[in-house]
């Protein structure tokens, strides 16, 4: 148990330790409130805590039985006429509770959590527009224009802007390219002025059949942000913010087959991470009494192992989603995996490496065979 809650907390910290340059910036760049700005960054907890119980499961398991092996206890067990699984029984216990425990935080507190993300990140923008803005990704905010900044500066100047819009449906698009900018946001009107200064607007002219260009000073981009954040009441929610009852109903009645991949996707997903718990005590079990690995170590395979299921997890989710392997067996195999191999390394460990030393003998008489 010191093992499990000591590899939460250390897992947790380093997921969330990226996000608090995210944080400064709201804070110190973008004059976000100090308290908006908390509360955003502790709702990313849940879907953090999604991922590094799983892990931690994996790691306090490791280091326990490691450790067990390597002091030799599991031969004093053993000398004392204690069977293995009586060791690992208790441990896929508390594996099986973290499961139970897991599928209803996947399916009440984690899409909850994500819904007020979203709600305050809208609230946050409804009043300061500039937090949307990132450096080197095309903003579509606001309907008809299209940004991107190069490089975001510390006094909330931007560099090598550019800016593309139409006037009309009808009519060609424009691109406006600029050396500098910067927002100025008028809370109480809900309106986005964007300034612009030397730089060119360029469009083709179907009128006479040229391409025209038109240098600039300053140039003023007035937006209006009523239509877009006016009516936060009405934010709907996505499938990562639905529990599973209303996943099912949606993947049952929604006609888009590709939304429809996303949605089986996360549902299978919700219900199978909870069972890594489970599935990955029974791995790392019999893993430590294999490895005799203790300390440092045992957290280094613990990593390794923990890489290695999550790119196999992620891997069956792009698949899923993209259509080329059924959700359920793209979202499972990696705990199907995982279970097939605790069973051989369990073998292993109970055979006491007999099966290594019947390989070995195989191996010898191949040698003699080729050698006459």
């Amino acid at each position: 148990m010191p093992s499990f809650f000591l590899s939460v907390t250390i897992l947790t910290f380093l997921f969330m330790l990226n996000k608090i340059v995210v944080l400064l910036d709201l804070v110190i760049n973008k004059k976000v409130p100090l308290g908006d700005t908390l509360v955003l960054y502790l709702s990313l907890i849940p879907f953090v805590l999604s991922l590094t119980i799983p892990m931690s499961m994996m790691v306090a398991t490791l280091l326990a039985f490691g450790r067990l092996s390597s002091d030799m206890e599991i031969t004093a067990f053993k000398s004392s006429g204690v069977h293995l699984f009586n060791l690992i029984f208790p441990v896929l216990i508390f594996g099986f509770v973290m499961t139970i425990g897991m599928l209803y935080f996947n399916d009440k507190i984690l899409p909850e959590s994500n819904y007020a993300f979203k709600k305050l990140h809208f609230k946050i923008l409804q009043n300061q527009a500039n937090v949307a803005v990132r450096e080197r990704v095309f903003i579509s905010l606001f309907d008809g224009y299209q940004f991107y900044i190069d490089q975001l500066n510390p006094n909330g100047l931007f560099t090598n802007v550019k800016v593309f819009n139409q006037v009309s449906p009808q009519s060609p698009l424009q691109t406006t390219v600029a050396q500098t900018g910067w927002l100025d946001t008028n809370q109480k009107t809900l309106q986005l002025f964007f300034h612009l200064s030397n730089g060119v607007i360029m469009w083709d002219n179907i009128n006479f059949h040229s391409y025209d260009r038109l240098y600039f000073d300053k140039y003023l981009i007035h937006l209006n942000m009523e239509n877009q954040f006016s009516r936060l009441s009405d934010i709907k929610r996505d499938y990562e913010e639905m529990n599973l009852n209303e996943l099912s109903a949606e993947i049952s009645t929604t006609p888009d087959a590709s939304r429809k991949l996303y949605l089986e996707s996360e549902y299978q997903k919700r219900l199978s991470l909870p069972f890594a718990c489970l599935v990955l005590t029974w791995f790392c079990a019999p893993l430590g009494l294999w490895t005799k690995s203790k300390g440092f170590m045992a957290f280094v395979i613990g990593i390794l192992m923990i890489f290695l299921y999550y790119l196999m997890f992620v891997l069956g989710q792009v698949l899923s989603q993209r259509g080329a392997l059924n959700p359920f067996w793209g979202l499972w195999s990696a705990n199907g995996i995982l279970t097939a191999a605790g069973f051989l390394l369990y073998y292993l460990v109970t055979a006491e490496n007999k099966a290594f030393r019947f390989i070995r003998s195989d191996l010898n008489k191949i040698t003699a065979l080729r050698r006459n």
